[in-house]
């Protein structure tokens, strides 16, 4: 059976998609689903392809317990790319917006991953939050502190993300 593909989704793919990404494959990997779940990041904007991951998500990443080194190369979404993913998981309304965009360009017929907001998994987020209020905001333009702060909330959304990708499996075998 194809793994079931998950893509995390940020703006330049160099902090919070990343970072997702990271967290998700270290929780699939402990929960044994390793084998049955493949999953990535892309960024909506092609500036900083090419670029690795920011090392002040590196930091952040290893002060909540994650090993480095960090393999990553950043890297932007193309609609043929989009298709071929099972479920993307942007850190924003304005990336959902983006992604669900391109897939309206999508040749009729074509199967659509399903688009979700990371924070939707969330328990500690508003139950009827709009989805501009469950965004994963940008530490770029700020300190460590707003690195550590975003993977610690990122990290709220992994044990719902595991249930949900468990349930998901046993739907398709």
């Amino acid at each position: 059976m194809e793994p079931f593909r998950v893509l995390t989704v940020c703006t330049g793919n160099v902090c919070r998609s990343p970072a997702a990404a990271i967290m998700l494959r270290e929780a699939v990997r402990l929960d044994g689903l390793a084998d049955r779940v493949e999953i990535g990041s892309a960024g909506t904007s092609w500036e900083a392809e090419g670029q690795p991951i920011d090392e002040r998500t590196e930091v952040a990443l290893e002060r909540a317990g994650y090993d480095r080194p960090f393999e990553h190369t950043a890297r932007s979404i193309h609609l043929t790319e989009l298709l071929t993913w099972d479920l993307v998981l942007p850190m924003t309304a304005e990336h959902a917006q983006v992604l669900r965009r391109m897939i309206d360009q999508a040749p009729e017929g074509s199967s659509a991953p399903d688009v979700v907001l990371w924070r939707q998994f969330d328990p500690t987020a508003p139950v009827q939050a709009r989805e501009a209020e469950l965004s994963v905001k940008d530490p770029w333009y700020y300190g460590q502190k707003a690195f550590d702060r975003t993977v610690l909330q990122m990290q709220k959304s992994l044990p719902s993300l595991l249930l949900h990708l468990r349930l998901t499996l046993r739907d398709r075998a």
